[in-house]
């Protein structure tokens, strides 16, 4: 590292951003780029800068690259950049450089900070939020022995507060009847307009205004041979189905409500909002996670209690909105690939979901859990009742919900393919699935550990796969030939 004259900008972004979105602001560019104009003039235009996160948003990698500011990788959220950048504030003291601005709430670095001042250092210390600096932190900036500046971020750049989306709550409320099992067209039986104007999606009660508002959001799907009670059993007959659009990125909507609220239920004390940093909002600049929580509480599904943490209200969301689907899905797709059938009847689907359960704990063989899952499966349009020689029988549609895990299993089963029915030692399986994922901008397999162990565990219900003794045997399948047929 070559000698200079001037300071050093050392950004923790990862603490930074975390403390902003907690703030309730978002964690954008301006941020950046008003870090990066005060740093160059307090140093009289000679800056070196440097930012570490383990992940960042393209908008933010584009400001570092037009300000030419050095990225520092760390390998997760869980290592702490105060490694990375101490070992660069080391070097340029070794330089000779006594001049920097440590961008940063984090207590881990206050041994870097009181080498510093004992090298008779000019250092100036930025955090994130106030009210999240650590005791010793706050006192050691505070102490005049110590000669630091400090200050707030909102003294150096204008903090926003993100825009706030009522589209993610619309979402959200449909997708929470379809999980209660209420279908979205038909006669109201379940009192979904009053639920939806309690939850401040819709403006009033009126029947207009719930269709308008479905047209919006929803298609319509016409089954010429839908399942009709008649005298005699059950006959084909034309019928409408009403089911949520998932195009526009509204799938990917629902996999952050998914993610988000699934590692709330994980945690009984709740989290606060730079807790859930990780996933699809590992590197948002908050704009994601705050419309995603917003939904989430205006629904009640999740609380803030008085330590500003969030937690989930509701007891049976452990498995999120996704996994109930997949799982109902994998089992009718399975076992009709296995019959050579199109559709089995409709009763033994229970049954089926039976031997594997739902979900994970003691009750994911539960009676109401496995019949929750089939009529939310029926409500999302996941499976459908059609006729078949008088019998009512259900088949696997080709819903959008389930595209992704479909996707997975395939890709899962070519990789494999020559090793079919012997055991892989699980990490094997799961580091495969990490690195596919790794260069794609959407995940496949999951964002994290957790994602990928429900991939696993999903197929193991399904009799797809067997899971043992840290070993994964993936079992041979009409389902995963007929996927292994098709291009990549």
């Amino acid at each position: 590292m070559a000698s200079f004259e001037g300071g050093v900008l050392l950004v923790d972004w990862e603490n930074l951003a975390g403390a902003l979105i907690d703030r309730g602001k978002v964690a954008d560019r301006r941020i950046v780029d008003d870090l990066w104009e005060y740093s160059y003039r307090q140093f009289g235009g000679q800056l070196q800068a440097h930012m570490a996160a383990a992940k960042f948003d393209p908008t933010i990698v584009k400001a570092m690259r037009e300000h030419m500011i050095e990225r520092n990788d760390v390998q997760s959220t869980k290592e702490q950049a105060d490694i990375q950048l101490t070992v660069l504030a080391m070097d340029y003291l070794h330089q000779g450089c006594r001049r920097f601005i440590l961008v940063t709430g984090d207590q881990d670095f206050l041994p870097l900070i009181l080498r510093m001042h004992r090298d008779n250092s000019e250092l100036m210390v930025i955090y994130g939020d106030p009210s999240r600096l650590g005791a010793e932190l706050r006192r050691t900036l505070a102490d005049p022995q110590h000669g630091l500046s400090s200050d707030d971020i909102g003294s150096i750049t204008k903090l926003r507060e993100p825009r706030r989306d009522t589209g993610s709550r619309s979402l959200l409320g449909l997708l929470e009847l379809q999980r209660r099992g209420t279908i979205l067209g038909g006669l109201d039986r379940a009192g979904r307009i009053g639920m939806l104007a309690r939850w401040g999606v819709l403006e009033n009660e009126d029947e207009n205004t719930y269709w308008a508002f479905v047209d919006g959001m929803c298609e319509k799907i016409l089954r010429i041979d839908a399942a009709k009670k008649t005298a005699t059993g059950w006959g084909p007959q034309n019928m409408t189905r009403t089911y949520i659009n998932l195009g526009s990125g509204r799938y990917a909507e629902v996999r952050s409500i998914d993610y988000a609220i699934r590692v709330l239920a994980a945690r009984a004390r709740g989290l606060p909002l730079a807790g859930l940093r990780t996933g699809p909002f590992a590197a948002d600049d908050g704009s994601l996670l705050t419309r995603t929580i917003d939904a989430l509480a205006g629904i009640g599904l999740v609380r803030r209690g008085a330590d500003n943490a969030y937690a989930v209200t509701e007891p049976d969301l452990a498995a999120g909105y996704l996994e109930p689907l997949w799982r109902v899905y994998a089992a009718v797709s399975a076992e009709c690939y296995r019959r050579q059938a199109r559709s089995l009847p409709y009763g033994q689907v229970e049954s089926l979901l039976g031997r594997g359960g739902v979900g994970q704990g003691p009750e994911r063989r539960a009676a109401g859990r496995i019949a929750a899952a089939v009529r939310y499966a029926g409500a999302a349009g996941v499976i459908d009742a059609v006729a078949v020689d008088g019998k009512r029988h259900a088949i696997a549609t080709n819903s959008a919900f389930c595209r992704p895990f479909e996707h997975a299993y395939h890709e899962l089963y070519r990789a494999f393919a020559d090793r079919l029915e012997a055991p892989i030692p699980e990490q094997e399986v799961l580091g495969f699935m990490e690195e596919s994922d790794r260069v794609r901008s959407e995940p496949v397999f999951g964002f994290d550990q957790r994602d990928r162990h429900r991939v696993l565990r999903i197929l193991a219900q399904s009799h797809l796969a067997v899971q043992r003794d840290s070993l994964v045997t993936i079992t041979r399948s009409r389902w995963g030939e007929a996927g292994a047929s098709l291009r990549t």
